[in-house]
């Protein structure tokens, strides 16, 4: 029911992987970016797909995306694109750049700048300087789903013992010998929703630091990610844009019914 912070690692690393690409290659030599659009905001985690064209006669050798001048992914010899969920986009303004070779020697590159909000915070959370709590996501004001992840960590007058998140005065996970707590914990519906994180060292000292959230948007991928939790009939996962994704003026669409009990 709640993701750990072993399960977070594990949906990093899974959701970190390239497909094959829905963005039609260019008409011309080139890389074309079909998601995100120039200047979008879109929820995490972001979709990346492109796709290109080589010279005539020749291939496309690899391609290479930069995520604000960070190496993100490297292409196989022979792919000329890829959808890439790209969990280790996180919140914030991102300077996206593609660069592909072909057999001819000739490179070819796209850029974009697009933004990032809801649920793409980095972990780990740092310990606080002086005794506290560091309440380290979802920031104050942030555009969350229904089930975001938290992250605090603690810092004590001797060593913390126990570290609990409280979602509106229920206490749905604890952590007991680490100053530190990061999970996945459902806020249940969309509104405004009070939570907290309380500590407590040996000495019997208890640490607390609470903030206000508000859940905005209900993002439903992740969950067929969880092996008890399998997708059921419908559409994809893969499905684009995802639900209540933030996107430009123009947008690629992109569906697919999988599971169906009958033809379509």
């Amino acid at each position: 029911m709640f993701r750990s912070l072993f399960f977070s690692a594990f949906l990093f690393f899974f959701l970190s992987t390239i497909s094959f690409a829905t963005c039609s290659a260019p008409s011309q030599p080139g890389v074309r970016i079909c998601s995100p659009t120039p200047n979008s905001t879109v929820a995490y985690v972001p979709l990346i797909d492109f796709n290109s064209t080589p010279a005539f006669g020749a291939q496309i050798t690899r391609y290479i995306v930069y995520d604000n001048s960070k190496k993100i992914v490297e292409g196989p010899q022979g792919e000329a694109g890829g959808s890439l969920q790209a969990a280790q986009v996180f919140n914030g303004v991102h300077h996206l750049t593609i660069n592909a070779w072909d057999t001819q020697g000739n490179l070819y590159q796209a850029k974009e700048v697009f933004n990032v909000i809801g649920d793409g915070y980095p972990i780990p959370c740092a310990k606080p300087s002086s005794p506290g709590i560091n309440f380290c996501a979802p920031t104050a004001g942030a555009i969350l789903s229904v089930d975001p992840e938290f992250s605090a960590t603690a810092r004590g007058l001797s060593k913390i013992t126990t570290i609990r998140l409280y979602v509106d005065g229920k206490s749905p996970v604890e952590r007991v010998n680490s100053p530190e707590l990061t999970v996945g914990a459902p806020m249940g519906s969309q509104g405004n929703h009070t939570v907290a994180f309380v500590a407590w060292d040996s000495g019997g000292h208890v640490f607390k630091s609470t903030r206000v959230l508000h859940a905005s948007y209900t993002y439903g991928f992740q969950d067929c990610l969880v092996p008890s939790q399998p997708c059921g009939p419908g559409f994809d996962a893969d499905s684009t844009p995802a639900p209540n994704d933030y996107v430009g003026k123009t947008f690629t669409i992109n569906a697919d019914v999988q599971m169906n009990p009958n033809a379509i």
